[in-house]
């Protein structure tokens, strides 16, 4: 009998993804209890209005495991997560100097939009005898320059101190091999490519290099093979220097192209590119223990345009939706996570402010019944948060259970006695509830603690 997954070379050979007898497939099919689409009248939370797709961990991140991101802008997000999680995050502790002082969020330089970017940046970090040094810089003349592989800032610096600046940026890039666990994620494939260097880059080159080189840079698409080859590039760079086992979770950016270089629609041009990255990593991970897939992608583009996307526009993920992406990472991966959050399984669990964003975006999409049992699952933890417990009895008040609503208020005062919006939506609830001599006791209470607040109290004009 042929075994459960073939070990493929990883490197586009012809080998399937996976092999197994259809007897197999059978019994594993029938042991899935995910294996059906969800449809409207079945499972169908699992996709609307949020997208929850499942992961399968092979590792663990330990308490005292230190994190590694790498990848696009989307990576400084998973970043900023696990950071307020109380993890250390490595690719957050850098001291870039003068130069990256001047440029604002120096975080910002760590990403990296392409594979081949990603592969160079550790490449010359983890190998520095690589390095292109001074060629890599461009000079824009006037004394500026600029490194197409850090971004399209104009660093008005002398050469030298670029230079030292730049050393210093692949020092803090060289913490990936001692990081206990690296985090990848891939952007896009349309890239640039300097013919002179021999080497893709991370931006676009400057237009005024083009036109005085105007045959030395290349625009590329990356086909599969490319991506792969890529993968596989950084994966070996990363075992060859690193003396700890490699914990490695890969994933691609949910970010859509802002534009594209290809004659055709961004729209076809943007699913070629997410599309051709996330069918790579499936025979990247072949074979190779320790490595996992997580599906940030699939949270993201599967969910609810009204509540994945922020800004007003279709690219930026909603930070709401990164705190429920970043929860199913802590509680499927961190270790003991599951017994912090009350001893939920992974499946059922949630972090705190995962919860207080799930309950903003159903807010948003009038979704009252989902938020009361989303609250009502998780009732220890929503009981701590105010904000939450407003949300919840407004759900119930919506939802024409005004005697739940007002035990919700009640909560929300005793959360948070200091703020005066639960007494007064309290007090208010007392009117369709005709408990007016509560309402009173309220109020007198009301003008003890929040004396400023008299719009609210000559507002009650039916007591």
């Amino acid at each position: 009998m042929l075994g459960d997954r073939e070990t493929g070379t990883g490197m586009g050979s012809n080998t399937h993804i996976e092999r197994i007898t259809a007897t197999a497939a059978m019994d594993r099919a029938r042991a899935n209890a995910l294996r059906k689409y969800p449809a409207p009248d079945k499972d169908g939370d699992r996709l609307y209005p949020l997208a929850s797709p499942n992961c399968a961990p092979s590792f663990q991140i330990g308490k005292d495991d230190t994190i590694f991101a790498i990848g696009s802008c989307f990576a400084r997000n998973v970043e900023k997560s696990l950071e307020a999680a109380g993890k250390r995050v490595l690719s957050r502790e850098f001291e870039l100097g003068e130069i990256g002082e001047s440029l604002g969020d120096a975080a910002n330089f760590f990403n990296k939009y392409s594979i081949h970017s990603v592969a160079n940046e550790v490449r010359w970090a983890l190998e520095r005898d690589t390095f292109p040094g001074a060629d890599l810089i461009y000079p824009m003349g006037r004394g500026r320059f600029c490194d197409s592989q850090l971004g399209m800032a104009k660093l008005e610096f002398p050469l030298d101190d670029i230079l030292a600046f730049r050393h210093r940026y692949l020092d803090a890039m060289a913490q990936v091999a001692t990081a206990d666990v690296v985090i990848l994620t891939l952007g896009y494939v349309e890239t640039w490519y300097d013919t002179k260097l021999g080497l893709y880059l991370n931006v676009p080159p400057p237009n005024p290099l083009i036109k005085e080189e105007p045959d030395r840079f290349e625009f590329r698409v990356l086909s599969y093979s490319d991506v792969l080859d890529g993968l596989n590039e950084i994966y070996d760079l990363l075992v060859k220097h690193r003396k700890k086992p490699l914990k490695m979770l890969v994933t691609v950016s949910p970010v859509p192209l802002l534009s594209t270089f290809r004659n055709m629609d961004v729209l076809v041009a943007n699913a070629y590119s997410k599309s051709v990255q996330r069918a790579a990593l499936d025979e990247f991970l072949l074979g190779k223990d320790g490595v996992d897939y997580f599906p940030s992608y699939e949270y993201v583009t599967l969910s609810n345009p009204s509540i994945a996307w922020s800004r007003g526009d279709y690219r930026h993920v909603s930070p709401d939706v990164i705190n429920r992406i970043m929860s199913n990472v802590l509680i499927s991966y961190v270790e003991g996570a599951e017994v912090d959050l009350a001893g939920l399984a992974p499946a059922e669990g949630i972090t705190p402010d995962a919860l207080a964003s799930s309950v903003r975006m159903m807010s948003k999409l009038e979704d009252f019944n989902a938020i009361i049992d989303l609250v009502g699952k998780h009732r220890e933890m929503a009981d701590s948060d105010v904000d939450i417990l407003l949300a919840e009895a407004s759900a119930l008040r919506r939802a024409d259970r005004n005697e739940d609503s007002f035990v919700a208020l009640e909560k929300a005062v005793a959360a948070a006695p200091g703020r005066p919006i639960p007494l007064e939506r309290l007090i208010s609830m007392c009117r369709p509830l005709h408990r007016k001599d509560l309402a009173r006791e309220l109020m007198v209470r009301h003008k003890e603690k929040f004396p400023g607040r008299e719009n609210f109290r000559e507002r009650i004009d039916w007591l």
